[in-house]
């Protein structure tokens, strides 16, 4: 009866050694998954057999370690695919205010209200626009919005000759950058109105072409209910909002931001740069 309890023991102890041992490789395995040194095979293709295992770069010295990194290596799986799904759904949650056809008297409200909010919007401003209105213009930079080209003075581009296409695009950038100290690295057609040759103009002058994917059309004075529904029941994750701080009374605008920001924040959504 002795010697079985003996041999129990002597056994129970090796269980907790061998225990601490598979631990303390893994742990090893963990490590070297962070560090890069455990190769995990790509995911098999169809009519492929999946890997019969997942091996170390330094060869596996037991089954016991072959265990552990396989166990480790699904576990960095389950943490990237956590990692990426947060990722994911963050930005899938994203949507960017963009203002067209200002400076005007109404952009400094605009900015108060996105201040109040702490969010960012992109302001597409007008060459001949930034000269009677730069100290505004300076601010969207000071507060770290995000400035784009929206030409001179609004024609539809379509309508345009190449050299005239581009003559609206430069001088507003040079213009910008007088006034600002900064360069825009976006424009917007006025109107969307583009065709292969004036978007060829415009990336030639390095910018990148910025669209929209909800219009409030509050150009067109609808009234602020009808402004704050266009922009928060149109807008789907990754969505760019196109409103106007200039080129009219843009009162319902203003009206309407604040609204519009709260709504947004209340269904998840964080305000980018477009």
């Amino acid at each position: 009866m002795t010697e079985f309890v003996n041999k129990q023991s002597a056994t129970g102890d090796r269980s907790v050694a061998q225990g601490r041992s598979r631990r303390r490789i893994g742990a090893q395995l963990a490590v070297g998954l962070v560090a890069g040194s455990l190769v995990v095979g790509a995911a098999p293709q169809a009519g492929q057999a999946a890997p019969a295992t997942v091996t170390a770069a330094a060869p596996a010295a037991s089954a016991a370690r072959q265990v552990q990194a396989a166990e480790a290596a699904a576990l960095r799986v389950r943490t990237l695919e956590v990692a990426y799904s947060a990722a994911a759904k963050a930005k899938r949650k994203t949507v960017a205010l963009t203002f067209d056809d200002g400076p005007s008297k109404y952009t400094p409200q605009v900015l108060d209200i996105l201040k109040r909010n702490n969010v960012k919007a992109t302001f597409c401003m007008l060459g001949n626009n930034v000269g009677p209105y730069q100290k505004t213009a300076k601010r969207i930079v000071r507060e770290g919005h995000r400035l784009c080209n929206h030409s001179r003075n609004h024609p539809d581009f379509t309508d345009l000759s190449t050299s005239s296409a581009r003559s609206q695009v430069v001088w507003t950038q040079k213009k910008i950058k007088s006034v600002t100290g900064r360069s825009p690295q976006v424009f917007r057609f006025p109107y969307g109105a583009s065709n292969s040759r004036t978007r060829k103009v415009v990336r030639d002058q390095g910018l990148r072409i910025l669209g929209w994917t909800v219009d409030t059309r509050d150009w067109s004075r609808p009234g602020t209910s009808v402004i704050v529904s266009r922009a928060v029941g149109n807008t789907r994750p990754g969505g760019v909002i196109l409103m106007h701080d200039g080129g009219g009374n843009r009162s319902q605008t203003v009206a309407a931001l604040d609204k519009t920001i709260k709504k947004l924040k209340a269904k998840g959504y964080t305000f980018v740069l477009a």
